[in-house]
């Protein structure tokens, strides 16, 4: 029982946005595949039991879970009570979520575990093919090629091999400023937004002649992909996930909006993959950029306002994805810290009831006064 040896990492893996790593680990005891963050503080570790090293006891006591080491699983808890051979580190390779906070491991081309994006909620963990039952490190995995879980991995396989093809970024790009400028106009400027990391982004610019002294941005294939963590707070997340931001601005004679807009949408624009949160109707985000034009208040936040098909808004609503699902646009409304309090305690439709009795409901005028 005590076999213990110093851990060995057998494999490990970043995540494509390069904001997570996985790794599989063996202490001569047990194995366990972990996630960790790089760059998000508020991301604790998570992990999963894959498997027993040694032949499994039929007990396991409180000292045994003080020891500081990584529990193992007793007799009745695993499928097979011994202990299961070394992984080959040439033979393991991971699959990961489209959001890419959840991982699954493969060995020998077979499905071993799956560490999900719901792993560390009440106490869960993940799944294991070498789990009997629900235990306090894994749940069985149960089938490996059929139902649920293997339906998910297969479409999070499909999708990264989808991205991984030739000339689908173009294609992505392309569709996204069709659509914008069937509803905008042409562009007037882009810039890429991904500094060469993965996912490729870019923030579009268009002055509407419909619309005149307002510059309207854009980000372009920020809903080519899932944003994380959505699943965790909707059943139906799918309707939520694929979104783009735009920024409209009212600009005076002497324009000074592309020295923060742009530059204010490029700083957030990788921030659900980074840190593993999402954007959402009534979420606020910190503005680390000064608006110059600002009049009477200083904008230290920016709120998040789905744009719908009522009146008042563009028509942004019926934008669909690669894979059917439903793109919404959500335009960030930069307000006040009093403004920001008042969203806080009182709720965004009500500030967004405020604002649209004196403002407009999407289109941020620099010059405007306390809706409060």
């Amino acid at each position: 029982m005590n076999q213990t040896a110093e851990p060995n990492i057998l494999y490990q893996e970043a995540n494509p946005y390069g904001s997570l790593t996985a790794y599989l680990e063996d202490d001569g005891r047990t194995v366990y595949l972990y996630l960790q963050a790089e760059e998000s503080p508020d991301f604790a570790i998570k992990s999963v039991w894959i498997c027993n090293r040694i032949d499994a006891p039929k007990t396991r006591t409180d000292l045994d879970l003080r020891s500081g080491l990584a529990p193992f699983l007793t007799e009745e808890e695993v499928t097979d009570p011994k202990g299961q051979p070394e992984f080959d580190p040439k033979e393991i390779h991971f699959i990961w979520s489209e959001e890419g906070n959840g991982v699954s491991l493969f060995y020998k081309e077979e499905l071993i575990a799956y560490l999900p994006p719901w792993s560390g909620i009440k106490g869960f963990h993940g799944y294991s093919k070498f789990a009997k039952m629900d235990t306090i490190t894994a749940y069985p995995l149960g089938n490996t090629e059929y139902g649920v879980i293997p339906d998910r991995i297969n479409q999070d396989r499909n999708f990264w091999e989808y991205r991984s093809t030739k000339g689908v970024w173009k294609n992505i790009q392309e569709s996204r400023l069709a659509y914008l400028e069937y509803v905008f106009g042409k562009h007037d400027k882009y810039w890429s937004a991904d500094g060469g990391k993965y996912p490729q982004l870019g923030i579009v610019r268009f002055a509407p002649k419909n619309m005149p002294g307002v510059y309207v941005y854009s980000t372009v294939g920020m809903s080519a992909q899932n944003l994380p963590s959505v699943e965790l707070y909707r059943k139906d997340y799918e309707n939520y996930a694929r979104i783009e931001l735009v920024c409209a601005v009212k600009v005076s004679d002497e324009d000074r909006s592309e020295s923060w807009v742009p530059h204010q949408i490029g700083e957030i624009i990788r921030y659900p993959w980074v840190i593993g949160k999402w954007f959402g109707h009534g979420h606020s985000v910190a503005m680390s950029r000064r608006d110059p034009e600002a009049l009477y208040l200083s904008f230290s936040s920016l709120v998040i306002r789905e744009i719908g098909k009522e009146e008042g808004f563009p028509e942004l609503a019926d934008l669909k994805s690669e894979r059917g699902n439903p793109i919404k646009f959500l335009a960030m409304i930069p307000v006040s810290e009093e403004e920001r309090v008042f969203i806080e305690e009182k709720g965004a439709e009500e500030f967004f009831s405020l604002l649209d009795s004196s403002q407009s409901k999407w289109i941020h005028n620099p010059e405007r006064q306390s809706t409060i």
